[in-house]
Order: C-alpha cells, then sequence, then structure tokens
C-alpha cells in the first residue's frame, strides 16, 4: 500500500473535528513545501539546537583564519 493509499485509508476513519485539523495542517505545509522547492538549503532548517549550532560556531572561531576580503 502507498504513503497516500495509508494516509487516506486513516483519514476515512477520522471524525469530522479531526479532519479540520488535518486540513489545517496540510495548508500550513503547502508552503513550506514550495519554500524548500525554492531554496535548496531550507532542507538543513532546524536540524541543529541553538546549543549545537553556538558549539560550531566556537570552533569555526577558533579554528579558522579570518579573511579580510576587501583588503
Amino acid at each position: 500500500m502507498t504513503t497516500r493509499e495509508l494516509i487516506l485509508k486513516e483519514l476515512e476513519q477520522l471524525p469530522e473535528t479531526l479532519l479540520k485539523t488535518v486540513l489545517d495542517f496540510l495548508t500550513f505545509l503547502k508552503p513550506k513545501q514550495s519554500q524548500t522547492a525554492d531554496n535548496p538549503w531550507t532542507q538543513f532548517v532546524g536540524i541543529l539546537d541553538d546549543a549545537e549550532a553556538k558549539e560550531i560556531q566556537e570552533v569555526i572561531t577558533q579554528e579558522f583564519e579570518y579573511i579580510e576580503l576587501n583588503a
């Protein structure tokens, strides 16, 4: 069974009140899908938490030389 078929099967069993929630969620996802397609870098959004990102920034600052581009 395909993912689409599984989703449709699950949707058929949901009460109307939950279907509205599912519709809201799908509407929320649509713009995100087009943003991801437009910019391949968006696939990396959210893979690091703030602490991990800060740690990586600190390592880069400590280990790599700064080059002034306009010098």
